[in-house]
């Protein structure tokens, strides 16, 4: 084992510490869970780039995303995409906050790729704002995020930047369970109205109803997020 082995070890475990006690604070202590309302925001922000990415990657074309106060959002697209592409895209936002905490707890083991991830993270929300970005709030939340994240990237130690990035995984896998009921349901609210559910476009798509499609994510779901906490895990000794 290298020298500097014990001391990674002990920073990723006092990271893990402090997003921990920062969590039970953010639920439990008066006035604090304030803070809870940009986290939702932040799950809403990867939920629809999981469907704009997802059909840019399956050679579609992402048009716009829009985010409103109450934590829905809508990601625009078109493609020439058949039935099972159509489902894939659907999952894709499903599956994005998911994904997004995995990047975060695998960039968390180690102080530097922590404080690297949060610079690289800052600079693809400003691409996120010049390219996609729709609507005054989304424009603002993007821009005050990736100022955010570029501030510690610049200002804060590693130590700093691999609490934040330990702590906003943690949110993320926690947000996906907080907001499971939407696995279950066949209508969307967002705040242009009401539309089908991922799960209900993802039914439509293919077979079989669209509990089954939720489950099916749920579990997916779980998978990622087990396998970035195991890899985390793994850097504690």
């Amino acid at each position: 084992m290298s020298s500097t082995a014990p001391l990674q070890q002990r920073q990723a475990s006092q990271a893990l510490m402090v997003a921990i006690v920062a969590t039970l604070a953010l639920y439990w202590l008066p006035y604090v869970n304030v803070l809870s309302w940009p986290l939702l925001l932040l799950s809403t922000l990867m939920h629809e780039l999981g469907h704009g990415l997802t059909a840019m990657l399956l050679g579609g074309k992402f048009q716009a995303m829009t985010m409103w106060a109450d934590g829905s959002g809508v990601a625009s697209h078109r493609g020439n995409f058949g039935a099972f592409a159509r489902a894939t895209v659907s999952a894709g936002g499903l599956i994005g906050p998911p994904l997004a905490a995995l990047g975060l707890f695998l960039a968390g083991r180690r102080s530097r790729s922590a404080h690297a991830a949060l610079a690289l993270f800052s600079v693809f929300l400003l691409l996120v704002t010049l390219l996609w970005a729709s609507g005054a709030f989304t424009v603002l939340f993007c821009l005050a995020l990736a100022t955010l994240l570029a501030l510690l990237a610049w200002k804060a130690s590693p130590a700093v930047s691999q609490i934040v990035c330990v702590f906003l995984a943690v949110q993320l896998a926690l947000s996906s369970f907080s907001r499971s009921d939407y696995l279950f349901t066949a209508v969307a609210q967002t705040g242009s109205g009401s539309m089908p559910s991922d799960v209900g476009q993802i039914a439509e798509a293919l077979w079989l109803p669209y509990w089954f499609w939720g489950g099916l994510i749920a579990a997916l779901s779980l998978a990622i997020l087990g396998y970035g906490a195991w890899r985390f895990a793994r850097s504690l000794g």
